[in-house]
């Protein structure tokens, strides 16, 4: 097989924050990848500065670039640079399953399940508690036994009230134990008033309590994994292999959540894979895209021994990637909370490009 390297580096900016990335190779096959969602599309703009290190790269030499995209990211700042370069990962290695007529999990080093299970992630924050109840009872009667409820204010009790207890209890009473709750307040409490309503939601058989102090507060996550049973959780925000090392030695966490739209994509998350297996950590994808990002996710939960749990899974009713604009020519099914891992060359799906072309926003081309 000839050298292939990339000609074409496309970037797609709609409503206002989702950012795909088409990369287009030598002999014409191309790959698609999704960045996490940023602010005002600023994944874009990261992508413009990173397209130089792209163009003229062997597709199959992900490692030096992944190198190369995240060592330039620190003199522009790491979130939306990593949104890039996670974007770009994810494109080459749909592009080079595409070459070899391979899945993706295939190029990770094959699959340990193949279907992933998800949970409905209830993204919406400021629901009264029985509006919580009802919604989550919605979703378990869509066939969802794992929810997650995103409860708290952001720094809830400085003084505004906090609804996060009150709202697991009405749902509690709504659905009794036939669905598995797990609470993200989204760094809201401090290391004190996270271990206070800790203790309320383990007694409440809450199994999973996300970001309940800020992202830099490791002595926290470890006061609060040492002291409460429930399972602490942490990485969304997390985008270097050396961060999730120092969630592991130093805050203490048992669950990991890197996204690999936002890490680094595969190169990266495989090397997280491998540091949670080594310190027996589990892995619990953030992932809050329901299009594409969650077929990238399928093949990481797919090749990953410690993804063995429900991972994140869009939830509510409106995301404009998947109901407004469909970017995904065939929508993912979701049946008794189980998504099936594509077998096709690449993701194993396809991208309806003239939806994504003609909805963009803002466009970025750049070739050799």
């Amino acid at each position: 097989m000839a050298d292939l390297t990339v000609r074409r580096v496309e970037g797609f900016q709609l409503h206002d924050r989702f950012v795909l990335v088409k990369l287009t190779a030598s002999d014409g096959s191309s790959g698609w990848g999704e960045a996490v969602a940023t602010s005002e599309g600023s994944a874009l703009d990261a992508l413009e500065r990173a397209a130089p290190l792209v163009l003229g790269r062997d597709i199959f030499h992900t490692g030096p670039l992944s190198r190369d995209l995240l060592r330039q990211g620190y003199r522009f700042g790491g979130g939306a640079h990593a949104a890039a370069a996670s974007a770009v990962d994810i494109a080459l290695h749909d592009l080079q399953g595409r070459v070899l007529h391979r899945p993706v999990w295939s190029l990770l080093g094959g699959r340990f399940r193949q279907r992933a299970a998800v949970y409905a992630s209830a993204m919406r924050v400021g629901r009264t508690p029985d509006e919580e109840a009802a919604k989550v009872a919605t979703l378990h009667a869509e066939g969802y036994t794992t929810v997650k409820l995103h409860t708290a204010t952001v720094w809830g009790l400085e003084g505004v009230p906090d609804n996060t207890v009150a709202t697991v209890t009405a749902v509690r009473a709504a659905v009794a134990d036939r669905v598995r709750v797990m609470v993200d307040v989204n760094n809201a409490f401090t290391a004190a008033d996270a271990l206070r309503v800790g203790r309320a939601l383990q007694e409440l058989g809450v199994t999973h309590f996300e970001e309940p102090v800020a992202p830099w507060d490791l002595d926290g996550y470890a006061r609060l994994a040492t002291a409460l049973d429930l399972d602490i959780a942490a990485g969304e925000q997390t985008h270097t292999l050396t961060g999730f090392r120092d969630l592991i030695g130093v805050g203490k966490v048992d669950v990991l959540q890197p996204n690999i739209t936002a890490c680094g994509g595969y190169t990266a998350g495989m090397k997280i894979a491998a540091l949670a297996e080594a310190a027996s950590r589990r892995i619990v994808c953030h992932n809050t895209e329901p299009t594409l990002g969650t077929v990238a996710h399928l093949h990481y939960w797919a090749s990953v021994p410690l993804c063995d749990r429900p991972q994140e899974y869009f939830g509510e009713d409106f995301h404009p990637l998947r109901d407004e604009t469909p970017v995904l020519a065939e929508p993912l099914a979701v049946h008794a909370g189980e998504i099936p891992i594509p077998d096709g060359p690449g993701l194993g799906v396809e991208v309806d490009e003239a939806v994504v072309r003609h909805h963009a926003q803002r466009t970025l081309t750049r070739k050799t």
